[in-house]
């Protein structure tokens, strides 16, 4: 049977551990946007824009750790992991705007990725046939 102080010394050891682990496993503390974002468009109040980070973290509902806004107040909804890029992961979001989004308009976006300071990119919005 173990000790109290057995007991305690591996609680204590494996709380320690847990944040080294989750590093271990790909998650990045301190992610950083990869590459120019691209933003397609669905309709004229809707796109889909995507970018490739370090892999992000979970937030404890199971939701990716980032908060992307726009300057014109669209939303941006339902960020999820879609691929890789290199050993990057590209992740996809939703873009809903109140105001009619226009064709090869460039858009500035703040992206804040987990723990890391927000960095902000202008991003340009084509019809789908114009990306590969």
């Amino acid at each position: 049977m173990p000790s109290t102080k057995t007991a305690i010394t591996t609680t204590l050891l494996l709380s320690a551990l847990a944040p080294a682990a989750a590093l271990g496993a790909g998650v990045h503390s301190q992610p950083k946007l990869g590459g120019q974002p691209q933003m397609r468009l669905v309709d004229s109040h809707h796109a889909t824009l995507r970018f490739a980070s370090d892999r992000l973290a979970r937030t404890a509902d199971g939701k990716v750790d980032a908060k992307i806004t726009f300057v014109n107040g669209a939303k941006v909804t339902g960020i999820k992991p879609v691929g890789t890029h290199g050993d990057d992961i590209k992740y996809e979001a939703r873009v809903s705007s109140t105001k009619e989004l226009r064709n090869h308009a460039k858009y500035t976006v703040r992206f804040r990725l987990g723990d890391s300071s927000p960095v902000q990119r202008l991003v340009k919005l084509y019809l789908p046939s114009e990306l590969h």
